[in-house]
């Protein structure tokens, strides 16, 4: 028991120790582990570059370049295109069509459905033989008869002879006879009334009614013999029918059988060739015949429907062969009906072939496929390499490229291969506009090039799908490039719509249409897609915009009001800064607009490029509205920190209110790397006062410096309107000096490097920036006024001016830009 004991222990112990392996403390520090060797495996793929390109973004790059391949691969046709696709009867052939193998001539539609039709009317209806009716129904009449009799001994009705029953005798048994007449009705649907009853019994009283059941059991005989059809004649087809009897079949004569109908008036014609019209017989016999006459010809639906679905599939699908290595058709002859039937048989026999083909073959189609889809998508990448540089280089803008394409390819793949619906209703629109609006017109160009190639190789090498996609697709880009309203919406919808007519028309026109049929299919097929797939388009742009931090004209329209949040709380708490943006503003779009870069973006974004100084605006002087300045109790070190800081608490403010990034690039960007002179110099004065050391690094901006060309012109735009109030007479000849010296400045200090903007651009950027900044500071006619007024004004301007001077002589003389600076700080 002992050692039993100490085995139960060291078993429970080496199962806890194995459990142990799975707590949450272990599975945490697996977890810190894998994320530990996915940081190592990403900086490994970041340190391993390949022609200045790291492998991770590599990688990421060919994964999109796949994903894209193999939706093309899929959207492309599972057999080899027909290379006679487009040749149509009365077109001439340009060149010998030889048959490559043998194949069957298909019959056209017509043909088939004619033959099929023809299998369809020879099948005869099938009718089996109920061989039981006739014993049934014999059994059922005597049997009518002999409870007659047996009635009429119980209640004899003797005092009946060719007069009606006696009141007293009714009476008597007026009882019994209800209750007979209604067992007779359940039993056998003959309804019998008294007087009806009373000619049955003179029948019996004269040892007629037996006579009677016999001929009438007779009369039924042959009808069943001959047949009954359950069904009037009028009803089946042809004029044979197949009548099965015990699996007997045999081929009738409809005009020798006859229906329900016509039986009961052979049967009368029979009874009335035998009886006088008036007799007791024949008015009892023509009264009990519809109760005992049944169908005995029952038609088999199944069976029928099984002969004729046999006999429509036996009908063969080809009328001859054409042998290998016939000629089809020889050069500059001209399609006929026949040989456009046997192009047709040709390009369906190609398609099973290559569905049937296995192996290597299989693999070399695919292979083929897919090099198709990488050369057609390698013209959009040598665009993005060549033209496109910054979107190239910018994987969440690639990302967002390539799900356009696949949302593009995926509807399109769905309309082909799982609807009947003709190709006029592939919004081929949806990746132009898309492109367009959310990247650049001319990767929408070249992207819808390589879309409608692609499409057109789905469609069969269709070069008039092509053709549509292009017209349509190069319509959606042109009306998209400025949408900035709900009428500019319309006005590409309508635009749309135009290219799809124009396109139908082309179509028709070629092919001889009638115009009633051009402007159904333009109606039906092409309308809604340019109606519908523009207005997704406009709900998935805000989607991406929102998903992948890009931003459209639309949403810049929207900043660019006046009363945004922040714009709203800058006119109030830092009226000058404000009217200082708006300036900016104003100076910048011209030049935008001088170099034909995006100058609502610019706009936009100079509006906001300095809503970090609403954290402390008095420290900047346009607020602070002739007031003392606070830099004068403040160390220059000090006064640069909260002249920095104001790029910063900007930055922090278009975070925390959603900003674009493109506008937060205005933000960070406006000052790069600027130094800043003013506080610079004023501590390099203060050096041998106090004896501390100078860095230059601590008195410059932390950039970044501009990356686009509109940042840069904000820079620019920003350093001229700043220095500009700060200069003495204005005259225009001061302010062009004024403008060359604060961009040589820039350009010195190699602020425009990264930003792609060339000395010609710049060039008219001054332009631009001369004749606003001159129309601020235009010269004003001074009016006649009292020497009191004039030694009024004269003393506070002159105030003013001597303030500034006396600011101006601080610095050194040898850096006249600080001016920019001076006009931001005093």
């Amino acid at each position: 028991g002992r050692d039993d004991e100490v085995a139960t222990l060291q078993l429970t112990s080496v199962s806890l120790g194995k459990t142990s392996a799975f707590t949450p403390v272990n599975l945490e520090k697996a977890m810190k582990s894998l994320i530990q060797y996915w940081k190592s495996f990403r900086e490994f793929l970041l340190d391993r570059e390949v022609y200045g390109f790291s492998l991770e973004d590599i990688l990421i790059k060919f994964f999109f370049l796949t994903v894209l391949i193999l939706t093309v691969t899929w959207l492309m046709p599972s057999e080899r295109p027909f290379e006679y696709a487009n040749l149509k009867i009365g077109n001439i052939a340009t060149e010998e069509i030889i048959a490559p193998f043998k194949f069957p001539i298909l019959k056209t539609e017509n043909e088939l459905k004619r033959e099929r039709e023809a299998a369809r009317a020879k099948v005869l209806m099938v009718f089996n033989r109920d061989g039981e009716t006739d014993s049934r129904q014999q059994i059922r009449i005597g049997s009518f008869f002999d409870e007659l009799g047996t009635f009429f001994k119980k209640y004899p009705l003797s005092s009946v002879l060719h007069q009606a029953l006696d009141p007293v005798l009714l009476d008597a048994n007026k009882q019994s006879v209800d209750s007979f007449l209604v067992q007779f009705k359940l039993k056998y649907n003959v309804n019998l009334n008294q007087d009806q009853l009373v000619r049955f019994y003179q029948l019996y009283k004269d040892e007629r009614l037996s006579k009677l059941a016999n001929f009438l059991g007779q009369t039924l005989s042959i009808s069943f013999k001959n047949g009954i059809l359950d069904r009037p004649r009028t009803e089946i087809s042809g004029t044979e029918i197949i009548v099965v009897d015990d699996g007997i079949e045999e081929t009738r004569a409809l005009e020798d059988l006859q229906g329900m109908g016509e039986a009961q008036m052979k049967i009368s014609s029979l009874l009335r060739n035998r009886y006088e019209s008036n007799s007791l017989e024949l008015t009892g016999a023509e009264l009990v015949i519809p109760a005992f006459l049944s169908p005995n010809l029952n038609y088999d639906a199944e069976v029928t429907q099984e002969r004729v679905e046999q006999a429509v599939h036996d009908v063969p699908l080809a009328s001859g062969f054409v042998e290998q290595d016939e000629r089809i058709i020889d050069s500059n002859e001209k399609i006929t009906a026949d040989v456009f039937q046997k192009l047709h048989s040709l390009e369906v026999a190609q398609k099973e072939r290559s569905a049937a083909q296995k192996g290597f073959q299989q693999l070399q189609f695919l292979a083929g496929k897919g090099l198709f889809a990488f050369t057609v998508l390698f013209l959009t990448i040598i665009y993005l390499i060549l033209r496109r540089r910054t979107i190239f280089h910018n994987n969440r803008l690639i990302g967002m490229f390539t799900i356009i394409l696949l949302l593009q390819f995926v509807v399109a793949g769905i309309i082909q291969l799982y609807t009947e619906w003709p190709a006029l209703t592939i919004p081929v629109v949806l990746a132009p506009m898309l492109i367009a609006m959310l990247l650049d017109s001319g990767l929408a160009m070249i992207s819808t090039v390589s879309v409608s190639l692609i499409l057109g190789s789905a469609m069969g090498n269709d070069y008039t799908f092509t053709f549509n996609s292009l017209v349509v697709g190069s319509m959606a880009i042109y009306a998209v490039q400025k949408i900035r309203n709900r009428r500019e919406m319309f006005r590409a919808i309508l635009l749309i719509l135009l290219a799809y007519l124009t396109i139908n028309l082309i179509d028709g026109f070629i092919h001889m249409k009638a115009v009633t049929t051009i402007l159904r299919n333009f109606a039906y097929f092409s309308m809604p897609s340019g109606i519908l797939a523009p207005v997704v388009v406009f709900f998935l742009v805000g989607l991406f915009e929102r998903y992948f931090d890009v931003t459209t004209d639309i949403t810049l329209l929207e900043l660019s009001d006046l009363n945004h949040p922040l714009l709203k709380r800058l006119s109030v708490e830092a009226p000058g800064t404000f009217h200082h943006s708006i300036v900016v503003a104003n100076l910048a779009e011209a030049a935008s607009l001088a170099i034909n870069a995006n100058a609502l973006q610019t706009r936009v974004g100079c509006y906001f490029h300095d809503i970090g100084k609403m954290v402390k605006p008095e420290y900047f002087v346009e607020n602070q509205m002739g007031g003392p300045n606070k830099h004068d109790n403040l160390s220059p070190h000090m006064s640069t920190l909260i002249l920095i800081n104001h790029v910063k608490e900007g930055a922090k403010m278009a975070a925390k209110h959603n900003l674009p990034r493109i506008i937060t690039n205005f933000i960070t960007e406006h000052h790069g790397t600027s130094l800043i002179s003013y506080f610079y110099h004023k501590a390099l004065e203060n050096k041998g006062k106090d004896g501390k050391a100078v860095n230059e690094i601590d008195f410059r901006y932390p950039g970044p410096r501009p990356k686009t060309k509109e940042t840069g012109i904000a820079m620019l735009a920003d350093t001229v309107e700043a220095a500009s109030r700060a200069l003495q007479n204005p005259t225009p000849q001061r302010i062009r000096n004024l403008v060359d010296e604060l961009v040589n400045k820039k350009l010195e200090e190699q602020q425009f490097d990264e930003c792609n903007l060339t000395l010609k651009e710049i060039s008219r950027i001054k332009e631009a920036f001369i004749p606003i900044i001159t129309g601020i500071h235009h010269v004003r006619i001074e009016y006649p006024e009292s020497d009191k007024d004039k030694r009024g004004n004269r003393d506070k301007n002159g105030k003013a001016t001597q303030s500034e001077g006396a600011k101006e002589s601080k610095t050194p003389p040898a850096t006249n830009p600080p001016l920019e600076e001076k006009g931001k700080t005093q």
